[in-house]
Parts: structure tokens; sequence; C-alpha cells
């Protein structure tokens, strides 16, 4: 029998699978290309093309990478963003070369399905499309951004990211009642969903982690005073999760453990982040992206979290505590991962109990060692990308071969919908949360 055509629409290139929309993608296709034939069009920057595409290449039927455009700079992105209704990011990653290249595609080869990841990518699909729809989101993004427009520094940006996040509250709902299916990562995304699109079905698309590249390592012993975090910096929560740690916790922590060090993994460090790491007084090094993050994560004494903005899961989190590396998180770095506290990690939410927490862990060895374990037996049973590509894998299933069973929404209804956002958005102000 003919496998499926599935045709799998990201905003990046999925390999090296060095971030967490990268591994998601690779992991997936890893794991999905035994039961349908995959073609993958994506976005790619020249250093990203520069790569061996071949293991990438070996897991999909067709690969084909589309040139985006470097970022904006400050000025460039404040122009963008007041000079149109729609958010800045569905101006850069909906292109005529992108919108080109799956029109060729969907005429080439027939096509059972179509899979989506972030809802700015989805403008690039044509506007009468057979072939259904599971439109994934990896994070909702009008929460993320407007959880970062309360934190940002300097405070004179915060204006402009809010007014970006406003923007994404009112076309992020229109892309979901778009999309045949939306695919969340937790219960928490989920139901921010129903409650702006009500009627538009959600399949769980979770997260997930390796859990055989990913284990403990007993012969690397762990450094009772070194914790560790990673990220890609140019990601604003990450680089505000840094500062938040090192101006709020970090003092609170040396009081008591004087020999505390942090170290950063991870690209695209930013000039304040790398100031830190030349200050002498400051016990932070950033080590940048490492070709292998497991070293650290077997031997380093915690793994903390300490983010204030963002949305969706962590796989950061999720690739600790497969190692063994007990987590302090915040409930926002946390969220959606239906962790217990006190059992599968440690959270914190004001700094005290943050630092209280790390200190916990460096004095506490054995409590050190009971939370990882414990988190890596969770994570195996729970997070594990095999189950992630069979939630997916059902879902593909269920929507291959039948008509779109999502009411297709009149422009009436879209208005109806706009209006009603923009009424909450005047109800509620600036939190996300409240949604």
């Amino acid at each position: 029998m003919r496998k499926p055509h599935v045709l799998m629409l990201t905003p990046y290139l999925p390999y090296p699978p060095n971030s967490g929309g990268r591994s998601r993608t690779y992991n997936l296709v890893k794991h999905l290309r035994e039961d349908y034939r995959l073609t993958l069009v994506c976005f790619g920057r020249p250093e990203e093309r520069a790569f061996d595409l071949t293991p990438l290449r070996e897991l999909c039927d067709d690969l084909i990478v589309v040139d985006r455009a470097p970022s904006p700079g400050t000025l460039k992105a404040a122009w963008l963003s007041v000079t149109s209704p729609r958010p800045v990011t569905m101006r850069l990653y909906h292109t005529p070369a992108m919108a080109q290249t799956v029109a060729r595609v969907l005429a080439e080869k027939p096509v059972a399905l179509v899979h989506v990841e972030s809802f700015y990518m989805l403008p690039n699909l044509p506007a009468r499309l057979k072939a259904p729809v599971l439109l994934s989101e990896p994070a909702i993004e009008y929460v993320a951004w407007g959880r970062h427009a309360r934190v940002a520094k300097p405070w004179l940006t915060r204006p402009g990211i809010w007014l970006e996040a406003q923007k994404m509250r009112v076309w992020e709902p229109r892309a979901w009642a778009d999309a045949t299916v939306v695919g969340v990562m937790s219960d928490v995304d989920r139901a921010i969903v129903k409650r702006a699109t009500p009627g538009v079905r959600t399949v769980h698309t979770p997260n997930g982690v390796d859990v055989d590249y990913f284990q403990p390592d007993e012969s690397v012993p762990r450094d009772s005073c070194t914790a560790v975090y990673m990220g890609d910096y140019k990601y604003f929560p990450n680089t505000d999760a840094v500062l938040y740690f090192v101006e709020e916790i970090l003092p609170r922590v040396l009081q008591r453990c004087p020999d505390f060090r942090l170290v950063l993994l991870g690209k695209d460090a930013p000039p304040e982040l790398l100031t830190l790491h030349d200050d002498p007084a400051i016990p932070l090094t950033v080590a940048g992206l490492v070709p292998d993050t497991r070293p650290y994560l077997q031997g380093s004494a915690v793994f903390v979290c300490p983010l204030r903005s963002g949305s969706g899961t962590r796989f950061k989190l999720l690739e600790a505590l497969a190692c063994g590396c007990p987590v302090v998180s915040t409930t926002v770095g946390a969220e959606g991962l239906d962790a217990v506290d006190g059992e599968h990690m440690l959270l914190g939410d004001t700094p005290q109990q943050f630092a209280d927490a790390v200190i916990a862990l460096l004095e506490d060895p054995a409590l050190g060692a009971a939370i990882g374990q414990q988190g890596r037996e969770w994570v195996i049973g729970q997070h594990a990308w095999a189950r992630s590509a069979a939630l997916l894998r059902d879902a593909y299933d269920k929507l291959i071969g039948h008509e779109d069973p999502t009411p297709a929404m009149s422009a009436r209804q879209r208005q109806e919908l706009a209006a009603r956002v923009r009424e909450e958005l005047d109800s509620e102000g600036d939190d996300p949360q409240s949604r």
C-alpha cells in the first residue's frame, strides 16, 4: 500500500537540531517517515544552508529550502510594526517565494495532508486547498509577546512589544479558524485556543525528548557548585531569564554558596550576557553553542529555568531531566508539562523561592539525585518522542482521506471573531494570562 503524502511547512531549517523548534521537527520527521511520504518545505538562512543536510534529506522524500532574509534591525522592525495591521512576524514569514514554492509542490504532487508549524506560516498556503490542514502551535505567540511586554528591558521597548502582542491576538485566532485542526502542546494551550476560537478542533501534538540519547552517565560526577541554563538567546525570553537570575536570584544563592557558578549554553549570546561573562565579579560563563550538551547536563548539580515570559513547553527541561539533572524552574518555565513540584522538579516564582530551591539542591546532593531520577522516570513515561509521534500519527490518520470537518467561516463570521477579540482586548488590558 502506497504511503500517504504529507507536506510539512516550517519557519526554520530543522538541521542541525540544536534548538527547540528544530529538534521538534527533526524528531517528528524521524519517527513519522516509516508511515508517510514527507515533503519538507522550510525557510533557511545562508549560514544554516551551509551545513551538510544529508542526515535530514535521508529522512524526507523531498527537502526544499527557501531563502529567508536576515531579521530586521530594531529601527526597521519598528517601522514594519507601525506601517501594517499585521504582526511583523507574519510579514517576515509570508513571502512570494515561499507561497510560490508551496503552490508548485501542491501542483506537482498529490498531497493527503498539510502540516504547518506556527500560525504565521499559514498564509503561504493557497486560498483554495482540498487537503486538510493541521496547524501545530509550538507556542501561543500573543501570550509570549504579551508576557515579555511586561518585563522587557529597556522599558522603552515595551510599547512596541505590547503593540505586536495585540496584533497577534487578532491574527493568531484567525489562523486557528482557517485550519482543519489546531495542534496544541498542552491543556493550557488548548484552553487558550478554545476560548479564542470556539468550535475549532484541537489535538495534542506535544513536544518530547529523545530519552535514549539524553540519559544519565554515572561515570560523570556532578559538580556540586555548578548550574546550567541553555537556549537560543535571540529569543528574548531566554536573555531576560538570565538577566533576571543574575540580578535578583544570584546574590541570594552566593550568600549561602559562594563557590556557585552558572554556565550558559546556546547560540547568539547578546552583548549584555557577554559583558557578564567578562566581569570577574560575576560567576557566569558563556560556553556558547557546544557540540554536545549532554556532558553539561550529566555533570551539573542543577538546571535552572528562571523564565518570566514565553509560551509553550520547554525542551530544555525535558532534556535536563532525561539526563537525570534536577531542575529548578518558574511556573512559566514549566508551563504545560504537568510537573509536580517537589517530585519531578522544584518550582519557585519569587527570587527568594527560586534561590532557596537552588540552594537546597546544591547543599543536599541526595535530594538532587532523587529529583533527577524521578524526573527522568516521568519524562520517559510522559514526554518521550515515541509518545508524541504516536499522538501526531493518530491525528494524521483521522484527517487523511476525510472531508474537512471544520465549518468554513464566512467573511461576516471572521469580522465577528475579530470584533470579539478586540472587545476582549479592551476589557482585559494587556494581561495575556487572563485568556
